[in-house]
């Protein structure tokens, strides 16, 4: 599911000034722009626009779109632990798929600092992204 979904982000972003990074990768979370300290995560799939925020071990700061894929070994750490800490941090825009359960959750960053309720999808919708409107998903063809 995860090549399959990388796939189509490739596809649908190519010539678009982001990039589109697949676990492992190392994103750095941290409070404040200059702060020593901080979370090391590996989301799934990682998209960030600003690619100064890259360098020669990841992503230092928040990727503007994290999708997680939840397995029975990962959901607790990804629904609860990981969803807190990317609306800490800023994500914009946060994709939980289920696949078991055949749906995906989107929850977008707020002017409040919060994300808001979340949309959910299952597998006969489309799915359209808040921060890349190009980006346009049948998860009939994600979850085959």
């Amino acid at each position: 599911m995860v090549t399959q979904l990388t796939g189509e982000l490739y596809a649908l972003l190519t010539g678009k000034p982001c990039e589109v990074y697949v676990a492992p990768f190392d994103v750095r979370l941290s409070a404040a722009e200059d702060e020593q300290e901080y979370q090391v995560v590996q989301p799934d799939i990682s998209v960030i626009w600003d690619v100064r925020k890259l360098d020669d071990r990841g992503c230092k700061g928040a990727p503007d779109l994290i999708v997680e894929v939840l397995s029975p070994a990962t959901w607790q750490r990804d629904r609860i632990e990981k969803l807190n800490q990317y609306q800490k941090h800023g994500v914009r825009e946060f994709l939980l798929i289920y696949p078991n359960e055949r749906m995906l959750e989107q929850y977008i960053l707020g002017e409040n600092g919060m994300y808001s309720t979340p949309y959910i999808y299952n597998e006969e919708s489309t799915f359209r992204s808040d921060l890349f409107p190009e980006l346009k998903l049948a998860l009939n063809v994600i979850f085959s």
